[in-house]
């Protein structure tokens, strides 16, 4: 599961890698232009971030004693735990492309 897993992510990854050695060439432009590995990192987890809210929005926090909270609060937890589909792993993926790029 692991290899699958790794091996549907690796579009994402080869623009990662893309973008960071592209970076790292820009001293060349200008010595302003410096990168570490540890500011791409930073980049890379922004990038997830911004996937991971886009594709799983929070819900609007309810007022207490709204009915159906506990439905509500069961099926986010349910739905957090269901394995992708690969429809959704492949838009989760482009998702992870672009956003890595911008």
């Amino acid at each position: 599961m692991i290899n699958e897993a790794s091996e549907a992510y690796r579009p994402a990854a080869s623009r990662g890698a893309l973008v960071f050695f592209l970076m790292i060439e820009l001293y060349k432009v200008h010595s302003f232009y410096k990168f570490s590995l540890d500011s791409f990192v930073i980049v890379v987890n922004r990038a997830i971030d911004i996937v991971a809210e886009r594709m799983n929005p929070k819900k609007a926090v309810k007022e207490p004693g709204e009915e159906g909270e506990a439905a509500a609060d069961e099926e986010e937890e349910n739905k957090e735990d269901e394995p992708l589909t690969p429809r959704s792993l492949g838009k989760r993926v482009e998702a992870l492309i672009d956003s890595i790029t911008f």
